[in-house]
């Protein structure tokens, strides 16, 4: 292995391919937080060389590099094993001065830079060996077109958009148009010192801006040397952790790495706007495609894993050869993906769908390790399986009025796997059996007499997150269809109405002057509970919230489509009070009971 410092002329100048393997991360820097701050750094610099031929470098950080054996008379050729980020966007960059220079007319300055982003090999037949660098699969049509037009406009050109777009929405793309951008206002800041300021810019590139690379030879173990430089306080998640292992040892296995990734992983690659989004609130919030990562190892080791310790978890699964090669892992890794991204892709208005909805409103991530199992095991779609839905929503929804702490639910849903095994026919009957057994706070399934108890006397609005109230009024509002009238899905968030106003003191509302402080405490206790809730539009719900009653229930029944407020017109219209609200619940609990049986 070979360790030291270089310049990005040093890097460039000689012909060589720097290739990123296929089982890298696609590119994901992004302007504000990479080439804004990398542009700003290297104009710096451009301005310092202008001002003092010393000027102090500049740093960029460190790469490692494999030697990869070729023929006699072929180009060298390195892996990228880190660093690939910090190599494409430095070829953008050095791309987008090279177009720029043709574009004004600068031939000599053109040329010099044609060396650090072409490779001069008359022998070569494949077109790609000119390029520098070569992006990982799903970055390399982009890239080409990157380095094959001209200029900003015969970019767009090739992806049929007008000049007067800014960006084209792809990183590669973008990259370079900022690039150009950013030199092209840079160098015209002074008309008629364009030549000298880009000769500053370009020398500054070539000899002002270093690497630390790390030359791995045959007998070093690139992999190592990689993860322990992403160890911590790097961007990588944890899945391109494990992407790198899973490819690495299909190499060694001597496996066709292309159909792998092309079989296996692409799609995380082609999803990205699906697997890479954050999901959760706070410290929680991660890329779903970790979320997907911990929820199969759960369910793997049958056990919890900390987000920290995925990577860590996932190595040690794999490293018992019984658990099979990088190609079975892979085969498993896509079937439960597969599995986990068809929750979100179910049918509007089938039960599955209704479920998952109803469960991403309760934030119950903690149930997937025994709802992909059950999934993978008995499909998606018989009677017996959405039984079984049906059951773990009655659970999950008692003990969410009952407002019964979600604490073990991880631990709890691993160790209810497997009442999954054994025949189709009696795995509901199995499931619920479980599940009646517990008796303790952290577990139990609240009886009919427990629901009914919260339902009727639980401050609810106060005690559980807004999204969690709506599902169950929603749920409702649903189970009120008969069929006789037009069927909808509520698509808008409705904002979630209080019938008694809470500011119920005002001149409308307000007790009778001789009413006792029990009168009041009543009425303060029924105010949040559910038979005083109903859901309006943003924009009804101040208009009406603390008016006379009279006007309040006309303007719900004249603009309200939800069957919950056609019902209360129906049985309500008359007045609204404590023994209103009561009566109500009760009405409503009825149909919650309906909903989610024990």
């Amino acid at each position: 292995m070979q360790v030291g410092n270089i310049t990005i002329r040093q890097l460039f100048q000689q012909d060589r391919r720097h290739v990123v393997p296929l089982y890298q991360r696609p590119y994901v820097w992004q302007q504000e937080t990479q080439w804004e701050p990398l542009w700003e750094d290297i104009r710096a610099v451009a301005e310092r060389l202008m001002a003092n031929p010393e000027a102090r470098s500049h740093f960029i950080g460190a790469i490692v590099l494999e030697y990869v054996p070729q023929h006699a008379g072929a180009l060298e050729v390195r892996l990228v094993i880190d660093g690939q980020q910090r190599l494409t966007t430095v070829q953008l960059l050095l791309e987008a001065i090279y177009d720029y220079c043709d574009t004004i007319g600068a031939k000599a300055l053109h040329q010099s830079v044609k060396r650090l982003v072409r490779n001069d090999e008359p022998m070569s037949t494949n077109p790609i060996d000119q390029y520098k660098v070569w992006p990982t699969n799903v970055d390399r049509d982009h890239f080409e077109r990157v380095m094959e037009a001209r200029s900003p406009d015969e970019l767009k050109q090739l992806y049929d958009q007008p000049a007067s777009v800014t960006r084209l929405n792809q990183p590669i793309l973008d990259g370079y148009l900022f690039f150009y951008e950013s030199v092209s206002a840079w160098v015209d800041e002074v008309p008629d010192q364009r030549e000298p300021r880009l000769t500053a810019l370009i020398q500054s590139i070539k000899d002002r801006v270093g690497l630390v690379v790390i030359d791995v030879g045959k007998e070093d173990d690139a992999q190592v040397i990689f993860e322990t430089l992403n160890a911590r306080g790097t961007p990588l998640l944890p899945s391109d952790l494990v992407k790198n292992h899973l490819f690495h040892h299909a190499e060694i296995e001597n496996e066709n790495l292309d159909l792998l990734y092309k079989q296996y992983w692409q799609p995380f690659e082609e999803g990205k706007n699906y697997w890479r989004e954050e999901i959760g609130r706070g410290h929680a919030k991660r890329a779903r495609i970790d979320l997907f990562l911990q929820n199969y190892l759960c369910l793997r080791i049958r056990d919890e894993v900390p987000v920290g310790h995925l990577y860590a978890t996932f190595r040690e699964t794999t490293a018992n050869p019984e658990s099979g090669n990088a190609k079975e892992h892979l085969q498993r890794l896509r079937r439960y993906a597969d599995l986990f991204q068809g929750f979100d892709k179910f049918e509007e208005g089938t039960r599955q769908a209704l479920f998952f909805t109803r469960l991403e409103a309760m934030e119950l991530g903690t149930t997937y390790p025994f709802l992909m199992e059950l999934f993978a095991i008995h499909g998606a779609k018989s009677p017996e399986v959405e039984r079984v839905l049906e059951i773990v929503e009655s659970y999950l929804v008692r003990r969410l009025v009952c407002q019964l702490t979600t604490r073990s639910y991880g631990r709890f849903f691993i160790d209810l796997i497997p009442t999954l095994d054994g025949p189709i026919e009696t795995l509901a009957e199995r499931v619920r059996t479980e599940l009646l057994k517990f008796t303790g706070e952290g577990a139990r399934w609240p009886d009919d007499e427990e629901f009914r108890s919260s339902w009727l006397t639980a401050r609810i609005y106060r005690t559980i997150l807004r999204s969690r109230l709506r599902m169950l009024l929603e749920a409702l509002d649903l189970d009120m269809e008969d069929g006789f009238g037009e069927k909808y899905i509520l698509k808008e968030k409705l904002t979630i109405e209080h019938l008694l106003p809470q500011e119920w003191k005002t001149a409308h509302w307000k007790l009778p002057d001789d009413a006792t402080a029990e009168m009041v405490a009543a009425r303060d206790g029924l105010l949040h509970t559910m038979g005083n809730l109903t859901l309006l539009t943003g924009k009804l719900n101040p208009k009406i919230s603390n008016g006379k009653w009279e006007r309040k229930i006309k303007e719900i029944g004249d603009r309200s489509k939800l069957n919950l407020n056609l019902d209360l017109c129906k049985h309500w219209s008359e007045g609204w009070g404590e023994d209103q609200i009561v009566e109500r619940g009760k009405k409503l609990f009825e149909r919650a009971l309906k909903i989610w049986p024990r």
